[in-house]
């Protein structure tokens, strides 16, 4: 952004001394007349001469004071860094995540399809952060590294489905992952997000140990529980009859989430539906807000070289001026 400015206006009360150095003037002038010529050339002389040298006089004085206000153009410059965070995304794929209980615009669809579609619209508004895929069932693997490649990231939640890392429910081991694919990064802001919609009941890790592990680096854990306690759910399964709806009874421990997310200073959220879903990861988009450090440069463009050329020329024209008076006079 560019502006004008004045950077010494108080120097245009030196206007009020142009009588001054109109009258200076006049009574050098008359001097100088008198003393190199005959009256009778003087009068003839002196009152063309005396406007041509009180005009210069004049203008060169106004062009002293414009030099000295100090003309000015000054141009904005912003510069403006961004610092991402370090996110590493842990989604349960376990078989119970195949329950038909998520609805999005009259159509169902099971958790993990809705949780893979939040999630990459949560990615999408993450543009400077390097994000990680854990995925956990029985195991937990890493699915994808801490990338800004969110088209590959994207691609590898396209291709999650139910029970690739086994049945069970290995919360533990996840965060023990995700706790891995942080601790030695640099930067200050490192955070896990954790789905899952059961139990810790595989793997060799307490999650609470996980997560004051996690406290002590610096991690900051949010954990979401899918799905509501003590409701039977219709999970589909293969029968002798084909393919058929049973509805089964989830065990989603909340005390173990809240307590993970507690102690590492996160925050646990429950999504009992798509829309609870969504307004939970945007939720999350909002609170991990990306860091922005803004400078502001002022480049600054004087002009008073262009007065002071100006009054010079003034100058050396009543110089001369004056020069071609005088050789006219006897």
């Amino acid at each position: 952004m560019e502006g004008f400015r004045i950077g010494s206006p108080e120097y245009f009360f030196l206007i009020v001394l142009i009588p001054f150095v109109v009258y200076y003037g006049l009574k050098n002038d008359k001097k100088i007349f008198f003393k190199y010529s005959l009256a009778d050339v003087v009068v003839k002389k002196e009152s063309q001469y005396f406007l041509y040298k009180t005009v210069l006089n004049c203008l060169i004085f106004i062009m002293i004071i414009l030099a000295l206000a100090d003309f000015q153009t000054v141009k904005t410059i912003t510069n403006s860094t961004t610092k991402g965070i370090n996110i590493v995304i842990a989604l349960d794929t376990s078989g119970s995540m195949a329950a038909l209980d998520f609805h999005k615009d009259s159509k169902t669809m099971n958790r993990l399809n809705a949780l893979k579609y939040v999630v990459k619209e949560f990615i999408n508004k993450r543009v400077n952060d390097k994000i990680a895929l854990i995925v956990f069932g029985k195991e937990a693997f890493t699915q994808c590294p801490l990338t800004v490649d969110h088209t590959t990231l994207q691609m590898f939640i396209d291709r999650l489905e139910i029970g690739m890392a086994g049945d069970s429910t290995a919360i533990g081991s996840a965060l023990i992952l995700s706790i891995k694919r942080l601790k030695n990064i640099k930067g200050k802001s490192k955070v896990i997000i954790l789905v899952t919609d059961g139990r810790n009941n595989a793997g060799d890790v307490d999650p609470v140990t996980a997560a004051k592990l996690a406290k002590e680096l610096g991690i900051k854990i949010y954990t979401i529980g899918i799905g509501s306690k003590g409701k039977p759910v219709p999970i589909p399964q293969q029968t002798i009859f084909g393919l058929r709806k049973i509805y089964v009874n989830v065990d989603l421990d909340d005390y173990t989430l809240k307590e993970i997310a507690k102690l590492s200073g996160g925050i646990y959220f429950n999504a009992e539906n798509f829309q609870a879903l969504e307004k939970i990861i945007e939720k999350i988009n909002r609170l991990e807000k990306m860091k922005f450090k803004v400078h502001h440069y002022f480049e600054t463009t004087h002009y008073y070289y262009i007065f002071i050329w100006i009054a010079l020329l003034l100058l050396l024209l009543k110089i001369f001026f004056f020069r071609g008076i005088m050789q006219k006079i006897p």
